[in-house]
């Protein structure tokens, strides 16, 4: 028993620093995947903002064909004017006109920019983002896009970190049980 005290002591120890690298690897991988989908929404409504800015119709930017959010993958353009009003849509929920909430809209206008995580239904997750077209027009080009594969990726994700951290622990365990009994081998033969 007294060697088992100062054993679990060092495992604990060896746990906790375990555990505190499997934290730092889960939350820092977590946050590129989810800082990482604003990218194309980035591109898109910094581009649309600037074409706006540069007269361009909303309604062309936007595309003939809506994206259904709910069902599909695919990024989609929204254009408002800074009163809130939709000029253009390219995306739908559920079969009517994607509405981005009107503290959403003031932000942006106030701020010039906004990224965030939005759902506008159960179950339907946007990476979205805002950018407020520079000039006199007063237009803001929202874009959006699905959030489930990246979701998919950070599920995987956990899955993994939990399975290295369980691997882990288990390893230093017997690592530790092998210099131990290593240790005492050497101790009673000299």
């Amino acid at each position: 028993m007294k060697k088992f005290i100062p054993n679990l002591k060092t495992w604990i120890i060896s746990a906790t620093g375990i555990t505190l690298v499997c934290g730092i690897i889960y939350v820092t991988v977590q946050q590129c995947y989810r800082l990482s989908a604003n990218d194309p929404q980035l591109q898109m409504a910094g581009d649309a903002a600037f074409a706006l800015s540069k007269g361009a119709d909303p309604k062309m930017l936007t595309g003939s064909q809506a994206v259904e959010i709910s069902e599909s993958l695919s990024a989609y353009l929204v254009i408002y004017d800074t009163a809130g009003h939709q000029l253009a849509s390219g995306a739908n929920l559920n079969g009517s006109p994607l509405k981005i909430p009107k503290g959403v809209v003031a932000y942006v206008t106030k701020n010039g920019k906004d990224a965030a995580t939005w759902q506008p239904a159960p179950g339907v997750r946007q990476a979205m983002v805002g950018v407020l077209s520079p000039g006199k027009h007063g237009y803001i080009a929202f874009s959006g896009r699905s959030l489930s594969v990246v979701e998919e990726r950070i599920n995987t994700l956990g899955k993994l970190v939990l399975f290295g951290w369980i691997v882990s622990l288990i390893g230093v365990a017997f690592v530790q049980f092998a210099v131990n009994e290593i240790e005492t081998k050497f101790k009673v033969s000299g």
